[in-house]
């Protein structure tokens, strides 16, 4: 019995005390939980959770090590009951930009008709709590195709929050692995800003129109989760982990959204099985490591200025390179030279090509394989794809240009 029902109760009982003809308290038939929220509430403000359900967010082997969303979301959530918003939860899966909304138009309205604190209390308690298991069923409903466009599910829940004239959030509970639609990453490098750039060039054409302006204007979109997969799945490395972070922003803030995108850990519960991959969806595979990796060495660190001989106390960031290339299943390693715009043009191509001879002759030394070396000359761009102008003359201004890059390939 809930302490709404054992007040009312308790009013009735004294009630009976004091009037003859009433024998008992008869208590009516009691109130499902949540069904209050069914009722439309006084307040505009909407939320919109979204749950991820493909194979990569499902626990393979005891069923232990899924994501726990319930938990997760719980400050979610909470925020939702506190600002006694209308809210909607749809687990999603494949390239469908439809949803099949598990709960929809549930008011958490708890202050609506009633006045007494204590029952708005337990009000707003009950909505937390069917609200969290509300997130449960949908993380619990299986996939209804393979892979995921995570952009789609999420324009169809924008729509469903503009509806309203109130605050709107959309809440997203994901790995961020996009397998389908213009945003795939099943070919993805998981480096680089150039990708990000192409990623949402390709979403925003005319032809595809994934990414819209306006399409998250006014919304406040979380995404929970980024980078974390069920337990058995290819779990990406930090900087995978962050690559990931800073295309969800892009892909957010391309839509009017403001956006937080969230990378920690959203834990497990131990004790709970959780949902299994569903075999007859092949998702594609997702080899979160980037298959290339950049390694970016300052000429300071390296060499006296205009000279291509390494200096002694090179060997110690050059061995720590060597070292990393033997044991990270790299095929093949190449090491590219690169020098500031001033001076002569013939001369710094050959300062860039003698500096990275000398940097790939130290690797071969330390029996790294399959090692190239090649003078780019040139450059008023860095490592991390800024540029600075082209008529720069100080030393500061250009020091990014200066520099060797090894960028090594994986197996």
């Amino acid at each position: 019995m809930n302490g709404i029902f054992r007040r009312r109760c308790a009013y009735l009982a004294a009630a009976a005390i004091t009037a003859p003809l009433l024998a008992a308290c008869d208590p009516p038939v009691q109130a499902q939980p949540c069904e209050w929220m069914a009722e439309r509430g006084e307040t505009d403000g909407r939320t919109a959770i979204l749950v991820d359900v493909t194979n990569s967010t499902r626990a393979s082997g005891s069923g232990r090590g899924a994501p726990d969303y319930p938990v997760a979301l719980k400050n979610s959530i909470a925020r939702a009951v506190e600002a006694r918003d209308t809210v909607a939860v749809a687990p999603f899966s494949g390239s469908e930009a439809d949803l099949a909304w598990s709960t929809t138009d549930q008011s958490a309205d708890w202050a609506r008709d009633d006045a007494n604190p204590e029952n708005r209390k337990d009000r707003q308690d009950e909505a937390e709590e069917c609200l969290g298991n509300a997130v449960g069923l949908a993380q619990n409903t299986a996939p209804t195709a393979a892979g995921t466009d995570v952009l789609r599910p999420a324009a169809t829940a924008a729509e469903w929050l503009l509806q309203g004239t109130g605050s709107k959030h959309l809440v997203i509970a994901s790995d961020g692995l996009i397998t389908a639609g213009c945003a795939s990453l099943v070919e993805s490098r998981f480096s680089g800003t150039a990708e990000i750039d192409a990623i949402v060039k390709a979403c925003s054409s005319p032809s595809v129109q994934e990414l819209r302006p306006t399409a998250f204007e006014g919304i406040t979109v979380t995404l929970v989760g980024i980078g974390h997969p069920a337990a058995g799945q290819p779990v990406p490395a930090p900087a995978a982990a962050q690559w990931l972070k800073q295309l969800w922003q892009r892909l957010c803030t391309e839509q009017g959204g403001q956006c937080d995108v969230r990378t920690s850990s959203v834990g497990s519960a131990p004790d709970r099985i959780g949902p299994a991959p569903v075999k007859q969806f092949d998702d594609p595979k997702i080899d979160y490591r980037s298959k290339e990796i950049r390694y970016s060495l300052p000429e300071a660190a390296l060499f006296e200025t205009g000279e291509s001989q390494l200096r002694d106390d090179a060997e110690p960031l050059l061995m720590e390179l060597a070292v990393a290339l033997r044991t990270g299943s790299v095929v093949t390693a190449r090491v590219l030279g690169f020098a500031d715009p001033r001076g002569d043009g013939i001369s710094n191509r050959t300062l860039s090509d003698d500096r990275a001879e000398a940097v790939a002759a130290f690797l071969r030394s330390e029996s790294v394989a399959n090692v190239s070396a090649e003078g780019r000359g040139e450059t008023n761009r860095c490592a991390d794809g800024s540029t600075f102008p082209a008529g720069a003359a100080s030393d500061k201004e250009t020091e990014c240009a200066r520099r060797v890059d090894v960028v090594a390939t994986r197996a």
